[in-house]
Parts: C-alpha cells; structure tokens; sequence
C-alpha cells in the first residue's frame, strides 16, 4: 500500500489561510478517497449539511466522491462537476514529483448561477438559495489556482510519499550512477531482491518503468549542468550517452527542443 506523511501544521496553516482569503469549503482526500477532516476549514454548507442527514443521499454523496476523485486522478487534470444534487464542486489532483498520487484538494458546494434549482422540497430549496453562488468557468479559475498552491506543496513536500527501503536505496543509488547502465538485473543484485520482484514493483513505486525513470533523472541532470554552463558534448559524455547525438534525442523528446537551444 502506498505511504505517505503529511506535514500536519504547515498544511493546517494553508488550509486556514484559504478559508480566510476565499470563504470557500476547502478541504483535503487521502489515497483512500477519505476526507481528512483534522484541518481547520470552512464548515460544510447548510443545504449539504442537512440533506446528508438522509442516509440514502448520504450514500449517494459518497459515490458521487469516489467517481469524481478517480476521474480527477486518472486525468491529472482539475476536475469541475455538479454533484448528484446539482452544487458546483472541483478537485484537484496531487503529485509528486514522480508524478505518484498523493490525494486531492476538493472545493465548492456551491449553487450554479447558470442552472435552474432541481425540484425539491421547500425548505431544501431555500436552503440551496441561501448557497453561495458561482459558475463552471469561476470554480475553473479558483482550481487552477489551487493547483498552483498544489505545485508549491509538492516542492515543499509538505504531502509526501514514503519511499520504502528497498526504493530509498535505488533512488540514491540511481542518482550516483547516472552515467552507468543501469538493468533490472544490476538493480535488483544491489538490494538484494530479485529481478521479477523489482519488474513488478519499480512501476508501483516509482510511478513509471526504471527505463522511463533513468531517462527523466537523467534529463533532469541535464538541465543542471547546462545551466552550470556545460556544453552538449559533456552533457551527454556524464549521462552516459554513446554519443551527443543520442542525448539530444532524448533531450528534444523530453523537453521539446534540442539542447543547445534551450542553452541559449
């Protein structure tokens, strides 16, 4: 299963901050597709608050939630939805760095401006007026937004994926000898663990296959020594390339320009 640790206070600290600037319901879901309700955040809207009150909407609250957080996560994408009973919301998935899912920031309960209330009875229609209102493109630029703060807590690791200890070890082991070949075999002989179990367990744990995650670390080095000023040659010389010629292969395939230009 994967693990995860999140930095308590700091992400309380963002989660409050957004309830003061935006007075919206702000909140967090794990991997388990369960709110995390330990954050100070903005209380759940009256409508909501009483409609969950009926068991059977109740039900259908939580599966309107699991079908939308796995479609915000399959697209990696900011997700805009009505509920089941109409109310604006959005998700915003989180990444790491290996693109692994780390949960998402879920907004709204918000009326749509732009739609007509569904029938209902009188006192959950009042409650529904009462909503704060917004629209599809307004909750769009708010999510964006949020997936900017998401970025910021990425890079932060204020939500992080806890490597195991085999993948401690390889990912430190892959970043010093990035100019070597680098097989299952080899791999697996380093921590001690056969060559299946590392085939079928490096994509869960890394997010991608070890040749995919060689490429992206090496590109990633790439970048930093051609700002360190290093020319192509010597890029491709400490990567391990055969020759300039693969790297800027790569290089282009990755970042969408060749080396030298993305050097000047």
């Amino acid at each position: 299963m994967l693990r995860y640790a999140i930095r308590q206070q700091e992400m309380n600290g963002i989660m409050e901050l957004l309830h003061r600037v935006l007075d919206l319901r702000i909140t967090f879901y794990d991997l388990q597709e369960a709110e995390v309700d330990s954050f100070n955040i903005k209380e759940m809207s009256p409508f909501c608050r009483h409609c969950r009150r009926d068991p059977a909407f109740l039900a259908r609250c939580d599966a309107c939630d699991r079908i939308n957080l796995r479609i915000a996560k399959e697209t990696g994408q900011v997700h805009i939805y009505h509920c089941h009973a109409g109310m604006l919301e959005g998700i915003v998935p989180l990444y790491d760095s290996r693109h692994l899912y780390l949960g998402a920031i879920v907004f709204g309960q918000l009326r749509d401006r732009n739609s007509r209330s569904v029938h209902e009875d009188v006192f959950r229609a009042e409650l529904r007026r009462r909503s704060r209102e917004s629209s599809p493109a307004e909750m769009l630029d708010i999510g964006k937004l949020l997936k900017c703060l998401g970025e910021y807590i990425q890079e932060n690791e204020i939500i992080k994926y806890c490597n195991k200890p085999w993948a401690g070890r390889l990912e430190e082991y892959i970043s010093v000898h990035l100019s070597e070949s680098l097989t299952l075999k080899r791999l697996a002989h380093e921590i001690g663990k056969s060559t299946s179990f590392l085939s079928h367990n490096f994509p869960a744990e890394f997010g991608m296959p070890l040749k995919a995650y060689v490429r992206k670390k090496r590109m990633e080095k790439a970048v930093e020594l051609l700002k360190n000023g290093r020319i192509v040659r010597e890029c491709a010389f400490e990567l391990g390339y055969f020759d300039e010629f693969h790297f800027s292969r790569d290089f282009k395939r990755h970042f969408g320009c060749p080396p030298s230009r993305f050097k000047e």
